[in-house]
């Protein structure tokens, strides 16, 4: 039988549609020291036999699989992510993914902190692994307990990166953020998540247990392509008109008059989107860059393009690096 939505605190929502890691990550379930939890397989359209998959792994252990016809992650992940959503009942959510890892002991940490601990929202430990699910490095450093503000900082300051897959949140606070805001790809969706579910409590961290993110040819993240980095840097450019909007008044402050050290750190920002990005991703949203830099920055667009040449030589001293290696490769 099918778990029962109500008999669980915590659900695990894998939205499926890539076979390559798919066993791994359900194997992670499978081994987890504490089973109090409901699995949620959302299939989205996938050529693949994503059902066949979990059953394969998961046997006996009870989950709860639908398909949607219609294959909405490849245009908004975002809009997934809602309908995935909202096909569960339980207070907690854990929105996991089809490729990622996690430790044994990450449920039972999980509800041990809720013995003693409240937040609307927590977060694992985040480790990077490779396609042989071998570790690369820690993601990035988080603090215990961190109000959104402070994250918000950190972010723009560029001391804070999360990935979706790290945060299990309630359903209320998901609720009283009206959904995950849609951004091209999904890109910094994650982000604004933990800053709108952490404005009543602030986000706390569980210790002793990791989530694992994997780098691979197989997600969006490593793709280079015009195309990607393009609307990767539009959706970077909303995430600041999104957050400049929730740093209005009213609201509380991080330190006295932090409304000029935001204006700052979103600059830094915008320089850190061009020099990651390139040049002509850049220049692709150029219009949006300089409405951005004008308005919330307070500062001239033109000066932009020193950094966007800098980019451009960047790109092209990769390119070439790129091309000697492929000559030499072939001698």
């Amino acid at each position: 039988m099918p778990d029962s939505p109500q008999t669980n605190q915590l659900a695990i929502l894998i939205p499926a549609y890539k076979p390559d890691f798919l066993a791994q990550a359900l194997q992670c379930l499978a081994r987890q020291t504490d089973q109090r939890f409901a699995i949620y397989i959302f299939d989205d359209a996938s050529p693949a036999d994503i059902h066949g998959i979990a059953r394969s792994i998961l046997g006996a252990r009870p989950f709860i699989f639908k398909r949607f016809e219609k294959n909405l992650g490849g245009t908004s992940l975002p809009q997934h992510w809602n309908r995935c959503v909202a096909e569960t009942n339980e207070p907690w959510l854990w929105l996991f993914s089809d490729d990622d890892l996690m430790d044994d002991n990450c449920v039972a940490a999980f509800h041990k902190f809720l013995e003693t601990e409240d937040a609307d929202i927590v977060r694992f430990d985040g480790w990077l692994v490779d396609a042989a699910d071998k570790i690369i490095g820690p993601h990035t450093f988080e603090a215990d307990r961190e109000s959104w503000l402070e994250y918000a900082y950190g972010h723009l300051m560029g001391w804070r990166r999360l990935f979706m897959q790290q945060l299990v949140f309630r359903r209320s606070a998901f609720e009283a953020m009206g959904g995950f805001l849609d951004l091209p790809l999904a890109t910094a969706s994650d982000d604004a998540a933990l800053i709108a579910m952490a404005r009543q409590k602030p986000v706390r961290q569980i210790s002793g247990a990791k989530a694992y993110w994997r780098c691979s040819d197989k997600n969006i993240t490593p793709d280079r392509s015009m195309k990607k980095r393009s609307e990767k840097f539009r959706a970077v450019l909303l995430f600041v008109w999104w957050l400049e909007n929730q740093l209005q008044a009213p609201r509380e402050h991080l330190f006295a008059a932090d409304a000029a050290a935001f204006q700052r750190a979103a600059d830094r920002f915008l320089v850190e989107q061009i020099l990651g990005h390139g040049a002509r991703p850049a220049l692709a949203n150029w219009q949006l860059l300089a409405h951005t830099r004008s308005e919330i920055c307070h500062a001239a667009p033109l000066a932009l393009l020193r950094y966007i040449i800098v980019a451009a030589v960047n790109d092209s001293l990769s390119a070439l690096g790129t091309l000697a290696k492929t000559v030499l490769g072939k001698k």
